[in-house]
């Protein structure tokens, strides 16, 4: 058999989708075909990717014929052609967080394992948004002590709204500079730009967001445990970037030296050991890894710890994405 595989990548030329084609052209897939799909607006654009240059397609092309497919779009997109994808038996990766919400799927983080290319499934779904660097830094420390309870304040920039989102921010700040009005927000509900809002996502009427229920939801279904889980989500104005301190509590004794050694060792995770006043946002901008540190004691209760993550969110369900589909195809198809 072949190890030449003909991919799609969903959403191309959107900002996940980009990181996706970057991080699948440095992997070790042999890639014969590649199949870039976008909206009408990128109709015309050529992705280069090795030695190849791919013409985007629209939402109309076939997926016949592929061994495999990304989904990195918009959620209502990437739920058609995950529908497509099935309905043509091809394999297809969710990184866009459209499928996470089934209870029937099992979400896959490629550190913590992957399946064997035997697995009857053709879908992978991978944890959206903020769970995934919150989960490749808690998973570890809860298999060293368990974990009794996790909260934390997540702090958003505009990425999560993709590239359409990083567009705004830009938008306004420029408008802003010149002394002139922010234009209208479309991808947010306010504008972003010098200003830090309480909420990020819609309310739900017991109170949080649509986006802390899912990362709590799937948080808690990445853990091994049955740790409480509370979060608040933050918009900053920061281009990219994800940042969140947390609290936890472990279930025994967890000293903040033993809990950096952990970290250390954890796959997907890089403990900061350089002067803290650097773990930021920006340190963080085209890592792979998610950045830790800031770990101390917590005062308020027993058996606590407080710490400080920032990850690059897309370049980090990037690699994840893209590890799975290795594991997945490298060494089977």
């Amino acid at each position: 058999m072949t190890n030449d595989l003909c991919i799609g990548v969903i959403g191309a030329t959107g900002a996940l989708g980009s990181e996706v084609l970057a991080l699948l052209a440095e992997s070790s897939l042999h890639v014969k075909q590649l199949v870039p799909i976008g909206t009408e607006r990128s109709l015309g654009q050529e992705i280069e990717f090795r030695d190849l240059l791919a013409p985007v397609e629209t939402d109309s092309v076939s997926l016949r014929g592929l061994d495999l497919v990304f989904l990195c779009a918009p959620e209502a997109a990437s739920m058609k052609f995950a529908q497509e994808a099935l309905r043509a038996e091809v394999a297809c990766i969710d990184v866009s967080g459209a499928l996470c919400e089934s209870p029937d799927v099992e979400l896959r983080v490629a550190v913590f394992g992957v399946p064997a290319a035997s697995e009857p499934s053709p879908l992978l779904v991978a944890p959206p948004g903020a769970c995934l660097p919150l989960a490749l830094v808690l998973r570890p420390l809860e298999e060293a002590a368990g974990l009794r309870r996790v909260t934390g304040t997540v702090l958003e920039g505009a990425s999560s709204g993709g590239r359409q989102g990083i567009e705004s921010l830009y938008r306004e700040t420029v408008a802003l500079f010149n002394q002139e009005e922010p234009p209208d927000p479309t991808v947010f509900p306010r504008p972003v730009a010098f200003d830090c809002g309480p909420i990020a996502g819609d309310p739900d009427a017991e109170g949080p967001t649509d986006r802390e229920t899912r990362t709590m939801d799937a948080l808690r279904r990445l853990l091994l445990g049955d740790a409480g889980v509370a979060l608040t989500h933050v918009q900053v104005p920061t281009f990219i970037g994800f940042g969140a301190s947390v609290a936890l509590e472990t279930e025994r004794l967890l000293d903040p030296t033993l809990a950096e050694a952990v970290l250390g060792k954890a796959a997907g995770v890089e403990r900061w050991d350089d002067p803290i006043d650097g773990l930021t946002l920006r340190a963080a901008a085209g890592r792979e890894e998610v950045l830790v540190g800031r770990v101390r004691q917590d005062p308020s209760c027993q058996n606590g710890l407080l710490l400080w993550i920032t990850a690059d969110v897309l370049r980090v369900a990037a690699a994840n994405a893209v590890r799975l589909a290795v594991g997945r195809f490298g060494q089977h198809h």
